[in-house]
């Protein structure tokens, strides 16, 4: 069965079809899943599984009830460890 996840290959359809399988069959968050996304973007070849339409499919195929966005850790806000003058140096 040929699974397409809007990846650029068969073979990136594959890679991502994997996670997918592992997250459903392990019960993963979305936050884990994203990450796991991202690392395999990070993977010459596969640099679109990050692309939001990727994400969306994968979203969609584990019917997450999580935020779609929790996995973007970049809001542009230091988080509640940091204080503002060691996330924006000019404050």
């Amino acid at each position: 069965m040929i699974h397409n996840y809007g990846m650029f290959s068969v073979e990136g359809n594959n890679a991502v079809h994997l996670i997918v399988e592992n997250a459903l069959k392990n019960n993963l968050r979305w936050i884990d899943v994203y990450r796991e996304l991202q690392d395999l973007s990070f993977t010459e070849g596969f640099e679109e599984a990050m692309d939001t339409e990727v994400r969306e499919i994968v979203y969609e195929m584990l019917e997450s009830t999580d935020n779609f966005y929790d996995g973007d850790d970049s809001d542009g806000q230091p988080d509640e460890a940091q204080e503002w003058h060691d996330y924006d140096p000019d404050c």
